[in-house]
């Protein structure tokens, strides 16, 4: 007989290559599935009842029920009633993510059967793929059990859930939520159809009439309790008028009725990570267990199935029926179970030595870093292999594949909880890493969904989803070798121009299998952590950071930095030493630059030798025009002298315009006047000039204006309009409309309106208002009108004429340009004091980008003014990724208040996890660093960051200051050492 399968796992059977993919994940769960429909009873009621609700649902819904009020069935009945995905996450295989998003696609993506690798671990690959198919119209309804929250987790890594849903799209979950739900769904424990389902299933076990009352009474709508009470009662285990209170009381029962080795026998079980060989727990508990399960699978609580692993291996495994067993245990017998993981971690290290080839080995490899992470370390065993991390990780890489090496690295983060910060850190950096190597693509399943594809579609569009996909491979051979092969199914099908692409971008990738982004990620943590200690003074660690930076310019620029802090602390020896030693040509050039400035400015020969040896023109020039600025004060002539100098005509005019200015500041109105005149370039010389305008006053003002002037007539080219522009300009801030107006009518068309657009703000500035309105007036292109009611908006603001400068962003007719002016007014008005007027004003906002943007930069504003209200405001006026950019952002700054409560109440509502992951950083940020709980916190949230390579070390990043507060910079030196030691491995 067939077994009854979820629509959705067969959706995918319908595509070999992808079900290949996730068979082993989809097979596992089938498993469970049949298991919980073989003992079911059905409930026509309360799926018709949940279906309606669904129906009328949107977002998250939770769920609830007690365990073993059959939650985990009502799922699986669904999913075998209707095309709705499902994830069983305790019964995957571990590959539970590409099973799931295999099944959305095989539904609603049938066109294009591929799996994003990056599902693996990353919940927005299921949310994009969710995003291209939702249909409010046809609604999806996804289907997850997850783990509940205990001390004996079976995962180490938070499952890859997509919370940020678009329309058309309701995820049920039951298990424990990382976020708050839209709605919860709570089954019913004693309504009449309950009842007489529970009738029913007595019944159907001929159950005596005079244990019915009693049972259905204790159980109080527990269906497992009631399963195993009517069961046991059957066996002579319990009496029928003196049932256990509870489900709990039913196991506790159970529990004290065994003997020594019995309990041991139970432990060892629950403390299994997946249904365990029972040839294994013989003999590590050196007892014949074979008659001891035989009777608690007689009793209902064990599962015990023969799995053939080969034509000639089979193995004979054992499990608990139900996870209240193992929980149970959990709760009333810790210390056991720690002493479980201890002995179960010695034995599969020990069996793994003296025997490598056994078919146990399967169970003893996948699971022996989580016995060794659940067993306390005072506890555990010494000299077991996970305790060599990185060679442990390879070899799980090489017996497992990457995904168990992942697997085991989770494990390995989860127990650095218990070690060191730097121990902690560093493996998060693993971790992170491998969760980008794990994504994997076979060239097969990619060319055989491309052909699929351009069944369907257009050639061209079917390609770009398909390298879409294979992008988030992670650059190196494998990937170039997905690439080839696609580029040559492109040239089978006459896509020639495409296949060549392709083909080069292979031969890239296999000729730098290390890409600059893979480097990037990395250096950009370590110059955190180099910046870090340079801000606390800490030079020669800041530098050894530096040492690490791969690329060559990123190091130059955190050395640069060094550089600086030595000259503002008065060694002048070490930055003058330093700057020698940068090998970046043009960063080191710069550096010299500053540090021979300041060697001249204190009287040190060493500067003007330095200024010599300068190779780079640009460096060498702007130390001179420096050094000519200094002298400009106290030596015009000698300030003159310097910049002729130069040896480039270009940095000569730079040299003379920039001395213009420092003589205009310094009132020698002259001397500025001088200087501007010697600049060669025309263009520049009248910029020159008409600056020049503005800062001096009087006859020489004037005669600025005037040489200005006569430069500009003599000009005919394409510099022409622009002069003219700034010349009419010029005159409009000083008050001179009109003959700014004549100056900009000697244009015409798009010239003369953005001549026009520059009076017009240049009035607006000089505090013509009305001058400047009817410039405006007179203008007729839309876009050069709009930029100048953007720049007079922005000048309104600034002395606060607040109902003016909203009138002008008002008038702009663009609407991304309107909004763009409105945000920027709100962002300026809240942040002079009046927030809730801000929040007026971009309530008023139409795009919603704009919106979001204002209300992320004035999150901290409005936590410090009205928590509620700014929490409101987020599904008031936001949505999809703004939201939860503009929710972390407000948890920050809550925590920055001292309020790390409700910024913990408002990260639950984050929907992307990376946001998530960034509010409860700067959470665990917040505690004590000497509180061993704290590291247990940062453990916990970097496993969440485990999205990617880069996202963890963003979130590396954001946790330097907390590090350093651990163990100072040493610890941040000696973790740069070791992220790099690790990376290079």
């Amino acid at each position: 007989m067939r077994p009854i399968l979820p629509r959705a796992f067969r959706a995918v059977e319908q595509f070999s290559e992808l079900y290949a993919t996730v068979a082993p994940s989809l097979h596992a769960q089938q498993e469970r599935v049949q298991a919980c429909l073989r003992s079911a009873i059905d409930r026509p009621a309360l799926l018709d009842a949940v279906v309606a609700t669904l129906r009328n649902r949107q977002g998250i819904v939770a769920l609830e029920s007690s365990i073993g009020a059959g939650a985990t069935t009502l799922l699986c009945q669904l999913a075998v009633r209707y095309d709705w995905p499902l994830w069983l996450a305790d019964d995957d295989d571990g590959s539970g993510a590409l099973a799931f998003y295999a099944q959305i696609a095989a539904l609603r993506r049938p066109s294009l059967p591929l799996i994003d690798p990056a599902a693996l671990t990353d919940p927005t690959a299921c949310e994009r793929l969710l995003a291209e198919v939702a249909d409010p119209s046809q609604p999806l309804v996804l289907l997850v059990s997850a783990p509940d929250r205990d001390r004996q987790p079976l995962r180490s890594l938070p499952l890859p859930l997509p919370f940020d849903l678009p329309a058309g799209v309701t995820l049920v979950m039951h298990g424990s939520l990382p976020v708050e739900p839209d709605a919860r769904l709570v089954l019913p424990v004693a309504d009449s159809e309950l009842i007489q389902t529970q009738t029913t299933l007595l019944e159907l076990r001929h159950c005596p009439p005079p244990w019915r009352a009693p049972l259905l009474a204790a159980a109080q709508g527990n269906l497992l309790y009631l399963s195993w009470a009517e069961r046991w009662l059957h066996l002579g285990l319990l009496n029928s008028a003196d049932l256990p209170a509870d489900l709990n009381h039913l196991l506790l029962d159970w529990w004290q009725a065994l003997n020594p080795t019995e309990r041991r026998l139970a432990v060892l079980l629950a403390a299994s990570g997946e249904p365990l060989p029972v040839a294994a727990l013989a003999e590590i508990s050196a007892e014949h267990p074979h008659l001891v399960l035989d009777r608690w699978e007689e009793q209902g609580l064990v599962h015990i199935n023969l799995r053939r692993l080969s034509d000639e291996d089979t193995l004979l495994l054992v499990r608990y029926a139900h996870r209240a067993v193992r929980l149970f245990l959990a709760r009333h017998t810790p210390r056991e179970m720690e002493a479980a993981h201890g002995e179960l971690a010695q034995w599969c290290a020990e069996r793994l030595r003296r025997n490598p080839l056994d078919p146990v080995n399967r169970y003893l490899v996948r699971q022996l870093a989580r016995h060794t992470a659940l067993c306390p370390p005072a506890q555990r065993p010494a000299h077991l292999p996970t305790a060599h991390q990185t060679a442990w990780l390879r070899e799980r890489e090489l017996r497992e594949g990457l995904a168990g090496a992942l697997r085991d690295a989770g494990w390995m983060l989860y127990d650095a909880a218990h070690g060191p910060p730097l121990a902690l850190a560093r493996t998060a950096a693993i971790t992170g890493t491998l969760a980008t190597r794990a994504r994997q693509l076979s060239g097969e399943v990619v060319t055989a969904a491309f052909l699929t594809a351009i069944k369907t579609g257009g050639r061209e569009g079917s390609l770009r989803r398909v390298t879409a996909i294979v992008e988030q491979l992670p650059d190196g051979v494998p990937k170039a070798a997905v690439l080839r092969q696609l580029g040559e199914a492109c040239y089978s099908v006459n896509m020639r121009s495409a296949a060549m692409r392709l083909l080069s971008r292979a031969l890239d990738l296999e000729a730098q299998p290390v890409s600059r982004a893979w480097r990037d990620a990395r250096d950009q943590a370590i110059e955190a952590l180099a910046t870090a200690c340079l801000e606390a003074g800490d030079i020669e660690r800041a530098l050894a950071c530096a040492e690490q930076i791969d690329l060559l310019e990123r190091r130059a620029h955190v050395e640069t930095l060094v550089v600086r802090r030595l000259l503002v602390d008065g060694q002048y020896d070490h930055a003058w030493r330093l700057s020698r030693a940068i090998l970046h040509e043009n960063r080191a050039a710069w550096a010299q630059a500053e540090v021979a400035v300041a060697l001249v400015r204190i009287g040190d020969p060493r500067g003007e030798m330095l200024l010599e040896e300068l190779k780079v023109e640009t460096a060498r020039a702007w130390a001179e025009i420096e050094l000519a600025c200094d002298l400009a004060l106290r030596n015009e002539e000698a300030a003159f002298q310097r910049i002729a100098a130069l040896a480039s005509p270009h940095q000569r005019d730079r040299g003379l315009a920039r001395l213009a200015r420092v003589f205009a500041l310094a009132d020698k109105d002259g001397d500025a006047l001088a200087a501007a005149e010697r600049i060669s370039n025309r263009e520049l010389r009248v910029t020159t000039l008409l600056e020049l305008r503005l800062l001096l006053q009087g006859l020489v003002a004037n005669l600025a204006t005037e040489r200005a002037t006569r430069e500009i007539d003599a000009l005919q080219g394409e510099d022409r309009p622009i002069l003219l522009a700034a010349l009419a300009s010029a005159h409009a801030a000083i008050g001179r409309k009109d003959r700014a107006l004549a100056i900009a009518y000697q244009l015409n068309g798009e010239e003369l309106e953005r001549a026009l657009s520059r009076v017009a703000v240049a009035c607006a500035q000089a505090g013509d208002y009305t001058g400047a309105q009817e410039v405006l007036a007179a203008m007729t292109d839309d876009d050069e009108r709009d930029w100048a009611r953007d720049e007079i908006a922005r000048s309104l603001a600034a002395i606060g004429d607040w109902d003016a400068a909203s009138a002008q962003a008002a008038a702009i007719v663009a609407e991304d340009q309107r909004a763009r002016t409105s945000a920027d007014l709100a962002i300026t008005r809240a942040r002079a004091g009046e927030v809730l007027v801000a929040v007026d004003m971009i309530r008023t906002i139409e795009v919603a980008s704009e919106r979001g943007r204002a209300l992320v930069m004035i999150a901290p504003l409005l936590s410090a003014t009205d928590t509620e209200l700014a929490d409101r405001l987020a599904d008031e006026l936001l949505t999809g990724e703004v939201r939860n950019r503009y929710r972390a952002a407000l948890a920050v700054a809550l925590v920055e208040r001292g309020e790390v409560t409700t910024a913990a109440a408002i990260a639950r509502r984050i929907r992307r996890r990376n946001e998530r992951v960034r509010a409860e950083l700067a959470i665990v940020a917040a505690l004590d660093p000497a509180d061993p709980m704290t590291l247990h916190r940062l453990a916990s949230t970097l496993g969440k960051a485990a999205i990617g390579r880069e996202e963890m070390f963003h979130a590396l990043s954001l946790v330097v200051p907390m590090l350093q507060r651990m163990g100072g910079t040493q610890l941040l030196a000696e973790l740069a050492a070791a992220i790099v030691a690790d990376d290079r491995a």
